[in-house]
């Protein structure tokens, strides 16, 4: 696909000055125009309540109480105005999808390593049939999977759902989804030795984010 076919999609507005690594930014460029939207349709949401809740008013008398009535209005109209984004179930579910995925697929390798490790040191391991051994790399697998699936899901629905409280920015959303997720996996003794790689996992999310922000710049 050509560049002018990659780009007809994006508005004029979004379009870099330097537009000849228009493909690698182009994913930064939809989350922002998202962003954006999603910002502005519930700033129409909360200005339609507050019409709706506010009581109606009599006409002013002249044109200093007018004047003096149209500042209180777009006074209260922007303080009205949210910081965060609307919440939508289908961006929740995406976020699990894809976290499930990406830690699904990393406990894998991560448990087939530990399990090959362990056969190899473990004298009863050594001394068992190779379907005994293969049954061991199984459950070692599908365990580490099972747990970096749902711990990694957990964190991206937790950045999102930081994202539609308060939409501090990327880093900050990653910062503070790390703290709650961490805890949650630290909280059970067996979970503790995943703590390593579960923050190999944060850290390639983060090293993903920092250079997205790099090609920004």
């Amino acid at each position: 696909m050509s560049s002018w076919d990659r780009a007809r999609f994006i508005p004029w507005s979004k379009i870099p000055s330097d537009p000849t690594n228009l493909s690698d930014q182009k994913e930064r460029i939809v989350r922002d125009i998202q962003r954006e939207a999603d910002r502005q349709e519930k700033a129409r949401l909360e200005e339609q309540r507050r019409l709706k809740s506010s009581p109606s008013s009599s006409p002013p008398l002249d044109g200093a109480s007018a004047s003096l009535g149209g500042g209180e209005d777009a006074s209260s109209t922007a303080i009205a105005q949210p910081r965060g984004i609307p919440f939508k179930w289908g961006e929740v579910f995406k976020n699990a999808a894809f976290g499930g995925c990406i830690g699904s697929i990393t406990g894998c390798v991560f448990g087939f390593m530990d399990g090959m490790k362990m056969a190899s040191q473990s004298d009863v391991l050594k001394n068992s049939s190779n379907k005994a051994k293969g049954k061991f790399l199984v459950e070692g697998t599908t365990r580490s999977a099972t747990i970096f699936g749902a711990f990694f899901a957990g964190f991206h629905c937790v950045k999102y759902g930081i994202r539609v409280a308060l939409d501090p920015g990327d880093l900050q959303e990653v910062g503070l989804a790390t703290v709650v997720s961490m805890g949650g996996l630290m909280s059970k003794p067996s979970f503790r030795p995943a703590v390593p790689y579960a923050s190999m996992l944060i850290m390639m999310d983060s090293f993903n984010l920092v250079m997205r922000e790099y090609r920004k710049d």
